[in-house]
């Protein structure tokens, strides 16, 4: 009207002619026949809604007037933003309303812009041909990309307007990420980063910025020229906190150490830049997420690896910067700022974990600051009641355990602690031949209602006998004993208690043990029951490090190999954990075979036990087993078992992970449970070269099928100091792994039965062994 005051008249006109059209509306009494015919005409030629939300002829509250207001409220939400279910859902417009094609048009474009393409075609086929918002049908048709009729002047000219013509532009990006992908070299890229950047100008000018920086950050990685990059693009990219971000995310995921590092640099630029540009504040919890991101990030590189970048970094910084300058690369900085700024159970949860790992008090000083700041959460308590206990310092404990009851008397941790604690104490005092101080603790242990659960009432028996025994009092003691074996069932498990509680109190006992194989054959065929008993009961008890006779271990790995079904997976699970604690593989081993065997979902914890049961070299069979807990624990949403199989994995590989399917998992599992017998070298066993990436798979095969240079001595483990003897007497580094082994065999055997190296070099090799003058001036 202020433009164009010619069209005055004829707008008035519109707005007459759209009155008279409605005002029959608010007749009640009008005819049926009457009231369509306008409804017809209000779907077919009206095509503006703010017309009718205002038109003064109908009340407000009439439903068209309604429907228009709601219509052009949906309308501009949808244009402006994606929109919501909600927001799509007008029920202010019902499907009989002449309006409802309107309805559908607004629901078109809505899921045109969530890129729901399937959707908004369906809308779009639902509006009516004859209807107004049907002149906008080919358009959206020709935005989703389907073939439509010849479009008006007006629609060709809405369609590159809105959906612009991203075919080459598209094209160009594509060229340019095959040529990344497919390290093309310089001249290429650059020449790909040159049409990339002239079709993004001419088609999304507003998305130039970031597209540079991407290519930056990419062509950065590449190890391109940055001059180079920036004459290509014609100019360099902004260093906002968008690229920042992204070069940080860039150089993580590459899992090398060095670019962590960097990567944890490039987070703080981050930081600071988005605080300038008002991503968030300085001190808020966006910051603590931060370095939490980052404190996480340094604790995937291994504790030694980890210190020689940290030196390497503050080395090329070359003016020797203080530790706040540079805090980016010190988790405990990082921790320390997290929860600093955002306090938070998680947050504390992690640095505690972290420092658990340390050397030194470092534990200890996070769980005192986590309690000063959080003194109602009882995991700092628990850690610093059992830190105090491992230092003997049991008044403190005990301190800290009131503590604990006074904010959760129900946790089983802490039912679980006095008896311990007071277990502990027993024995401290025991070792300090305390007798009459350790009845008192046994006075206390006997009121607590724990103390009757399960086998500790034998464990309490046996610290009865200790104290017994330093009185000398040996009746009482052997009825002590005859207690216990009453309550384990047997002579064996109860000898295994009593000699475990001596050696924890520095006592020996009164009768001398029997030899296994003295024992009879029931008796040496229940071992591994027993074992598997006392082992769970000092586990449970946490009194004691369980010290066992070493010929009963072997023993007990003897008659598991024969016979395990009188023992249940928690027993085999018991047998497993104390044979790898012991570093009696061939024990862990025969637990984890019988386990496996038994299937189920206990498959995961005895696949994982067996990987640490292994040979100390056979780090790829290792790794393998870890990684395969891993994932049918995952499946199992046993998550404590995920991250511990995870983390052995990593101590294999360092940061390289390894991936396998639910499948080949499986696999895995079958192949192991048909091992029936310990390697006895590292490498023997099942072949799993076809699930190690060609990149991380370092045996022998692998690295001859990548052109590597092969040892005939690596298919077998050989010691590198009989490594260089071999090659110091010239044998070929092409001899068959057939005649290396033999000789490899030949050795052994001539190193135990004492026979000379060169007496054994010239027998097998024929005179191929060095020579040497004697004294006397003959060679031999």
């Amino acid at each position: 009207r202020s433009r164009y005051p010619s069209a005055q008249t004829r707008l008035d006109g519109r707005r007459n002619a759209l009155e008279e059209l409605l005002a029959p509306l608010n007749d009640p009494d009008l005819a049926a026949e009457r009231r369509a015919a306008i409804e017809q005409a209000v779907q077919r030629d009206v095509h503006d809604l703010a017309a009718i939300a205002a038109c003064s002829v109908l009340p407000q509250e009439h439903a068209l007037r309604q429907a228009a207001v709601a219509l052009m409220k949906a309308f501009v939400a949808v244009t402006a933003t994606p929109g919501s279910e909600e927001e799509l859902a007008l029920p202010e417009v019902s499907h009989r309303s002449p309006l409802a094609p309107w309805k559908l048009l607004v629901r078109a474009i809505g899921h045109f812009y969530r890129h729901e393409d399937e959707r908004s075609r369906e809308c779009v086929e639902a509006i009516p041909r004859e209807s107004a918002p049907a002149r906008l049908v080919p358009a959206i048709r020709a935005m989703l990309g389907d073939k439509a009729a010849p479009l008006t002047p007006a629609a060709a000219r809405l369609v590159p307007a809105i959906a612009g013509n991203s075919e080459s532009l598209r094209n160009a990006l594509e060229k340019l990420d095959r040529a990344f992908h497919a390290d093309s070299g310089e001249k290429r890229i650059l020449q790909d980063v040159k049409a990339a950047v002239y079709e993004c100008s001419r088609h999304a000018p507003a998305l130039l910025e970031r597209l540079k920086q991407h290519i930056s950050v990419r062509c950065a990685m590449t190890d391109l020229e940055k001059g180079k990059v920036a004459a290509a693009m014609g100019g360099g990219a902004s260093h906002g906190a968008y690229f920042w971000r992204l070069w940080a995310r860039s150089l993580e995921l590459t899992n090398d150490a060095e670019n962590i590092l960097t990567a944890c640099a490039m987070w703080e630029s981050f930081r600071q830049n988005a605080i300038q540009e008002g991503w968030f504040s300085p001190n808020g919890q966006e910051a603590a997420t931060l370095y939490l991101h980052m404190a996480g990030l340094l604790r995937t590189i291994p504790e030694s690896e980890l210190d020689e970048v940290q030196h390497a970094a503050l080395a090329k910084s070359g003016n020797r910067p203080s530790d706040d300058q540079v805090f980016f690369i010190f988790p405990e900085k990082l921790y320390e700022r997290a929860c600093t700024l955002d306090p938070h159970f998680e947050a504390f949860s992690k640095w505690l974990e972290w420092a658990k790992g340390q050397k030194g008090w470092q534990a200890e000083q996070v769980a005192k600051a986590w309690h000063k700041i959080r003194p109602t959460d009882i995991e700092p308590i628990l850690h610093l009641m059992h830190d105090a206990a491992k230092r003997n310092a049991f008044p403190t404990a005990l301190q800290f355990l009131t503590k604990a009851e006074r904010i959760d008397t129900v946790n089983p941790s802490v039912r679980r602690a006095r008896l311990q604690l007071l277990a502990s104490s027993a024995i401290k005092h025991l070792q300090q031949k305390k007798a009459h101080l350790a009845q008192q603790k046994l006075a206390e242990i006997a009121g607590l209602p724990q103390a009757q659960q399960g086998d500790r009432p034998a464990f309490v028996q046996a610290l009865r006998y200790l104290t017994s025994s330093v009185g000398g009092d040996r009746e009482a003691a052997a009825g002590h004993r005859a207690e216990i074996e009453r309550l384990l069932g047997g002579k064996v498990a109860a000898w295994l208690l009593l000699w475990g509680v001596a050696a924890a109190a520095k006592h020996t006992l009164l009768e001398q043990i029997d030899r296994p194989e003295k024992l009879d054959k029931s008796e040496r065929a229940a071992i591994p029951a027993g074992l598997a008993r006392v082992v769970a009961l000092a586990a449970d008890m946490n009194a004691m490090k369980l010290d066992v006779p070493w010929p009963y271990v072997d023993e007990a790995s003897k008659q598991l190999a024969r016979d395990s079904k009188p023992l249940d997976a928690s027993q085999l699970r018991a047998l497993a954990e104390s044979g790898v604690c012991a570093s009696h593989r061939e024990l862990a081993f025969a637990a984890t075979k019988a386990g496996l065997e038994r299937g189920g979902p206990t498959e995961a914890r005895f696949l994982l036990l067996r990987a640490k049961s292994l040979p100390e070299g056979d780090t790829g069979r290792g790794a393998i087993c870890a990684t395969a807990a891993a994932e049918l624990a995952r499946a199992q949403r046993d998550m404590q078992l995920v991250e511990e199989a995870v983390e052995f994995s990593r101590g294999k590989f360092g940061p390289l992970a390894l991936d396998l399917s639910l499948e080949q998992a499986a696999e895995v599992v079958r192949k192991e449970r048909a091992e029936i017998r310990f390697p006895r070298f590292a490498g023997e066993g099942p072949n799993y070269r076809n699930l190690f990436p060609k990149d991380l798979c370092q045996c022998p095969q692998c690295r001859r099928e990548r052109g590597e240079s092969v040892s005939p001595f690596e298919d077998f483990d050989v010691d590198d100091e009989l490594e260089e003897l071999f090659e110091e007497f010239a044998i070929p580094p092409d001899m068959p792994p057939e005649i290396a082994r033999m000789l490899f065999e030949e050795t052994k055997r001539a190193a135990m039965n004492g026979e000379s190296l060169d007496t054994l070099l010239n027998r097998v090799l024929g005179g191929m062994g060095p020579r040497r003058k004697s004294k006397k001036g003959r060679r031999r």
